[in-house]
């Protein structure tokens, strides 16, 4: 009986696994906008595109340029972004995801946190 009960318990906590990492991609696709200024700059926004691939455009000393590259959930609460092409190219970022839902993203950083809202723009 304690075998069984214990497959049980191994199974439901897979199936809530397999059953979170959808909805974390689900909720990060489209673009989000940055609400505030962020020390030492960043992009205007980011946009995750639900392929894995996020853009990044940038603004600095009145030069408009674009990053573009990739995204993966580490775990639970963070994210790698990896900067393949553009200004930033070579760059990986691991952010903690502080809050995600259908409105609010917040990213914790090395040196601040970023505080993104969903713009109206979709894939």
């Amino acid at each position: 009986m304690k075998y069984k009960l214990n497959a049980g318990l191994f199974f439901l906590i897979a199936l809530v696994f397999i059953a979170c990492a959808p909805e974390k991609e689900r909720l990060i696709a489209g673009k989000w906008s940055i609400t505030h200024t962020v020390v030492g700059g960043s992009p205007s926004s980011f946009w995750f595109k639900s392929t894995g691939t996020v853009i990044a455009p940038w603004e600095k000393d009145n030069y408009a340029m674009q990053s573009v590259g990739t995204y993966d959930f580490i775990d639970d609460t963070h994210i790698k972004i990896t900067m393949n092409k553009g200004y930033y190219q070579g760059n990986v970022y691991i952010f903690e995801i502080i809050k995600l839902n259908d409105k609010e993203l917040q990213l914790g950083g090395t040196f601040e946190v970023l505080y993104l809202i969903r713009s109206n723009e979709k894939e």
